[in-house]
């Protein structure tokens, strides 16, 4: 990752250089975000239970803040000043507790169940515009929710259990969490650049993954401390590919690339951890992804708050 790359809109609102659209390579750019985002799950079970999800995402937030501070330094700071705070704590604290809550869902259901109920944002994003920005939803849209959220039930089987259980229902608060989060980013890519957004997303979201950290430290092994380091080299993988990918082509265009992460779930999820969706999660699944398909489709770009 070089400083060019990470190169938009400065804080003062000014370009380094025009951006040529291109679906092809935003929706290139997306997948493999994806990818990135699919691995960090992977990590977090594969780390195993003597690290909590707290621990993990600290440690995560943390280390992927000093592999950035070596690229802040050779740029001179200059990527610092901002006049959008407000909405870059708003993002950090929303970004840092979809990760915590997507991270606590990987540890205690199938891969598949966490990536999928992650990617339900695309759906919560008309109901929260609808909500709060008082946006029309057309009826073609409400269509494509309901069947969109028909498969989250059918994938969380709502009944008593559900509490005692609840890896299902924190995937979803994930993907309502990262909902809001988005808007935020919206609002930012009007005047931030990717490297701005990355270091205050990481700032905010290690703050607050350390103040939630206090008296619970405890020592890690070798072992861990890899799969947290690569964790925090796919949360900047991660974050870097979608700020980049939505430059070239907004999410109506492109955002139905991003359920190629339940392919990599369930490919990742069937080698190295055994783990075979029942039936019932896979039609779940197949409606979400659906759903989600035509929400993005269907739906004109989400105006985002002013800043």
């Amino acid at each position: 990752m070089d400083g060019e790359a990470l190169q938009g809109p400065d804080s003062n609102g000014n370009r380094g250089g025009p951006v040529r659209p291109s679906v092809a390579r935003g929706a290139a750019l997306l997948v493999a975000a994806f990818l990135a985002n699919t691995l960090q799950s992977a990590f977090a079970r594969a780390v195993g239970s003597a690290m909590d999800a707290l621990m993990f995402t600290w440690l995560t937030f943390i280390l992927a803040l000093l592999l950035l501070i070596p690229l802040l330094a050779t740029r001179g700071g200059r990527d610092l000043p901002t006049r959008v705070f407000p909405l870059h704590l708003l993002r950090g604290a929303m970004g840092m507790a979809g990760f915590l809550l997507f991270m606590s869902a990987a540890k205690l259901v199938n891969l598949v169940n966490a990536n999928v109920l992650l990617n339900t944002t695309p759906m919560f994003i008309p109901l929260l515009a609808w909500l709060v920005l008082r946006q029309r939803i057309p009826p073609s849209l409400w269509k494509a929710l309901a069947v969109g959220f028909a498969g989250m039930v059918i994938v969380v089987q709502p009944n008593a259990s559900l509490l005692d259980k609840p890896g299902d229902l924190l995937g979803l608060a994930a993907g309502f969490v990262c909902a809001i989060e988005f808007l935020a980013v919206k609002a930012l890519g009007r005047s931030e650049s990717a490297l701005t957004q990355l270091v205050y997303f990481l700032a905010i979201g290690g703050l607050v993954s350390s103040l939630m950290m206090v008296g619970q430290f405890h020592a890690i092994t070798p072992d861990q401390f890899l799969w947290v380091l690569a964790s925090a080299l796919c949360l900047l993988s991660f974050q870097f590919l979608l700020i980049r990918a939505y430059s070239y082509a907004d999410p109506s265009a492109i955002g139905a690339f991003q359920y190629a992460s339940v392919v990599f779930a369930g490919l990742i999820g069937w080698i190295w951890f055994g783990q075979i969706p029942n039936a019932g999660v896979v039609v779940g699944t197949v409606l979400i992804c659906v759903g989600g398909v035509l929400s993005l489709v269907g739906q004109n770009p989400v105006a985002a708050p002013q800043p």
